[in-house]
């Protein structure tokens, strides 16, 4: 029976471990692949002067469906070699599930990866990264999905790491600059107070390299810096503990009053909605009162009842209350304008 063996190279044509090139060394078959991570122009020749194999270099598309890699695993040592640690890309997970069903044995060769190695490089405490994120070329102008990521990581004073997308083929990518000024036309968007020119954070640049280059600073000084060649990572602090701002200070070489955690103002969206919906449900009503004949009374009292409520809930921390029942308030109103009875402007 054949194996099929995962091996990470790290973030460096140096990255692979020992146990990694021993893996390659002995394999029938090495395929290389490429997409999932930029990798630095000498590594295929460095990988194959180390272990004296011809290692085959393959795209997504072969990745993906994978038929040639399994059916070469099902009879021989195959490994597939790919940058940074192997599992972290959902499709070498999935390739590994279908050599698992299909009766092959699978073994992984961990690597040093952009998770673990941003943290390091950064000088903030790994346990307390939130959720990552990757800003795409095609969300850079929305950025709906990694504003939301970070908005709730700051809730829970959560760094985030944000990793910007290169596609290795069109060797195009997203640059801190774009990915800033994203988040700053997001913030104007959803209105959360999640990000400002103030906000702190930290970019890394060709980390595991020998050009690896790193800066701290406001969003208003990154979003107008020179990173040079990607791949590049950002990441937005949440609250910091007063070691965190010493190996930061330190790192960068910026004034402790320059460094800030950015989770200390931020506000739930039950904060930032509550009031202005009641402030419009009120105003609304008001307009509409002198309309209403007495038969309405105590339908103008639930509206305000429920107002009343989505505040008091917001106060005790029951967000979903208080949509709730700031909801029922818009939607009494609401329905009151679909009688005909009287015109709802909000």
């Amino acid at each position: 029976m054949g194996k099929l063996t995962f091996v990470g190279l790290g973030l460096g044509a140096k990255g692979v471990t020992l146990e990694g090139m021993e893996a390659i060394k002995e394999a029938g078959v090495v395929f290389l692949e490429y997409y999932t991570t930029p990798h630095e122009a000498t590594l295929l020749k460095e990988v194959e002067k180390a272990t004296a194999k011809v290692l085959t270099v393959v795209d997504r598309g072969f990745v993906e469906d994978g038929k040639t890699i399994l059916a070469e695993a099902q009879k021989s040592s195959v490994v597939l070699a790919v940058p940074g640690d192997p599992m972290i890309a959902t499709t070498h997970n999935e390739l590994r599930t279908r050599a698992i069903r299909s009766g092959i044995e699978t073994v992984i060769v961990h690597a040093a990866t952009i998770a673990s190695s941003a943290a390091s490089a950064s000088g903030l405490h790994y346990y307390k990264f939130g959720g990552t994120i990757t800003a795409t070329r095609e969300n850079v102008d929305v950025m709906q999905q990694v504003y939301q990521t970070l908005h709730r990581n700051l809730l829970f004073g959560l760094h985030t790491l944000l990793l910007l997308e290169v596609n290795v083929e069109s060797n195009e990518s997203v640059t801190p600059n774009d990915t800033i000024q994203g988040l700053l036309q997001a913030e104007k968007n959803f209105k959360r107070a999640v990000i400002s020119d103030d906000t702190f954070g930290i970019v890394l640049s060709r980390v595991g390299r020998v050009d690896f280059e790193a800066r701290a600073g406001s969003f208003s000084e990154l979003r107008r810096g020179q990173f040079g060649e990607h791949p590049h990572c950002l990441i937005v602090p949440g609250k910091l503990h007063f070691t965190e701002v010493e190996a930061v200070r330190s790192i960068f070489s910026v004034d402790e009053k320059e460094i800030g955690g950015n989770a200390e103002e931020i506000r739930r969206n039950a904060e930032v909605l509550i009031p202005s919906y009641a402030e419009k449900t009120r105003k609304t009503l008001a307009s509409v009162r002198g309309q209403l004949g007495p038969d309405y009374g105590s339908l103008v009292e639930n509206v305000e009842a429920y107002v009343s409520d989505a505040e008091r809930f917001l106060t005790d921390g029951e967000d979903e209350l208080a949509m709730l029942n700031i909801g029922y308030a818009e939607g009494l109103l609401d329905a009151l304008g679909l009688t005909g009875k009287i015109k709802i402007e909000w």
